[in-house]
């Protein structure tokens, strides 16, 4: 038995087998490596797809058969992204519209998923008969508020609008008003249960939907359409900066009859009234009000203007009109805002006030303003149809006190880019 008890070679046998194991596992890691590699890929190929989907289905959804043609424009993105059912891939397009979505909440108008799957050879795992493995691939974009977008958005997630108790709403709507924005949605992001308050029963509200993070309170039960919950949603503009260097200083004026921005200049560093002017280009003002009165007008086309209100707030005498658009050429660093009228920075909470019944004129293009109260009132009386609004509100909070809020929303010229135009990844 001496032979059992001798220990010589031992090592090399020990060695032996854990190097077996080493490089089984070296095999494994390898493989694996590979497999997860082939997903990664896999899964940009999905979101590719889906967002390819979404997006032709959004900007083509009047065309023949919407549908299917955002399918094969997404199976399209796929087979760019080196998916190929000639490899033995699969690629399955699935739409909200027929509720063939996998998950429930994206079941909707305007959301489609791409599901993709694809063999991956093997390298060592070969030898134990796994020659390949199968990886699969998901993804679901679309617009967040479905197929009609947001024409008003009210971004503070706290108040101070509303009446005694119901102060912290972000959103109130008083006497006899009306807030009517019935080709597109209305987004508050308010999370106080009252955050969109009604104040009284004698107004109406008409808008192709209203999401609300929080809640209604006041009288919101006899109004249409019911406020639904939502997912809060983000500053549509935080990827832009608005301008904060004054494009003029000095000492008060009180009147301009000139052209206002690249082609002239007017002092506003002290309280301004600006009566009978034209804007050209952006116009940064640091007055701390600025009171407009007679016809107050922009060049148009690619002339028009984005005034930015960087501390102060902005009122009109009676009977000012207004004819204000946007520039609508290409983005410069004179138009770091595009589509925008009328601008604030985050770090302007005042109140803006327009006075309905006494102002004529247009009104053009999106009113960016995170932070600041946006007030409509209707100088005693309710003056419908005095303001045209064809333009998407960003605002702060909205106040509507006894008048008619007409909001159109803002179209822009073909080629130029829209901002509040949103197809997101959602999965």
């Amino acid at each position: 038995m001496r032979w059992f008890r001798d220990a010589e070679g031992q090592t090399l046998v020990l060695t032996a087998l854990c190097a077996s194991c080493l490089l089984g596992f070296m095999a494994l890691g390898v493989d694996v490596g590979l497999v997860f590699r082939a997903h990664r890929n896999l899964q940009i190929a999905a979101d590719a797809a889906a967002t390819a989907a979404a997006l032709d289905y959004f900007y083509n959804r009047n065309g023949t058969s919407p549908i299917a043609a955002a399918k094969t424009v997404g199976t399209t993105a796929a087979n760019n992204n080196g998916v190929s059912t000639a490899n033995g891939a699969t690629i399955t397009m699935n739409d909200g519209f027929d509720g063939t979505i996998t998950t429930p909440w994206h079941n909707s108008d305007g959301y489609f998923e791409a599901i993709l799957t694809e063999p991956t050879p093997t390298v060592f795992m070969g030898y134990f008969g796994f020659t390949s493995m199968t990886v699969k691939a998901r993804a679901v974009a679309g617009a967040p508020n479905g197929i009609t977008e947001s024409c008003i958005y009210v971004l503070a997630p706290t108040g101070n609008l509303g009446p005694g108790n119901h102060g912290d709403s972000t959103v109130y709507l008083q006497g006899s008003f009306q807030l009517n924005a019935p080709s597109c949605g209305v987004s508050i992001d308010g999370t106080a249960s009252d955050t969109l308050y009604y104040q009284g029963n004698g107004g109406s509200t008409s808008a192709a939907w209203i999401g609300v993070v929080g809640g209604a309170g006041g009288h919101y039960s006899s109004y249409t359409p019911q406020p639904v919950k939502v997912a809060p949603v983000s500053d549509p503009f935080t990827s832009y900066a608005v301008p904060t260097n004054a494009s003029c200083s000095g000492s008060t004026i009180t009147t301009s009859t000139g052209t206002i921005g690249t082609a002239g200049a007017i002092t506003c560093d002290s309280a301004a009234n600006i009566t009978n002017a034209t804007f050209v280009g952006t116009v940064v003002l640091t007055a701390p009000v600025v009171t407009f009165g007679g016809n107050i007008t922009s060049s148009t086309g690619a002339n028009g203007t984005t005034l930015v209100f960087n501390t102060g707030y902005f009122t009109e005498n009676a009977g000012t009109v207004f004819n204000l658009s946007p520039p609508t050429g290409a983005q410069t660093a004179g138009q770091p805002l595009p589509g925008v009228v009328l601008a604030a920075p985050t770090t302007n909470a005042s109140t803006m006030q327009l006075q309905f019944g006494d102002s004529s004129g247009t009104f053009n293009g999106i009113v960016y303003m995170p932070a600041a109260t946006f007030t409509f009132q209707d100088s005693g009386g309710d003056h419908s149809g005095g303001l045209t609004f064809n333009i998407d509100l960003v605002v702060g909070q909205l106040n509507d006190q006894t008048t008619t809020l007409n909001i159109n929303g803002y179209s822009p010229p073909p080629g130029t880019p829209d901002p509040l135009n949103i197809v997101a990844l959602v999965e």
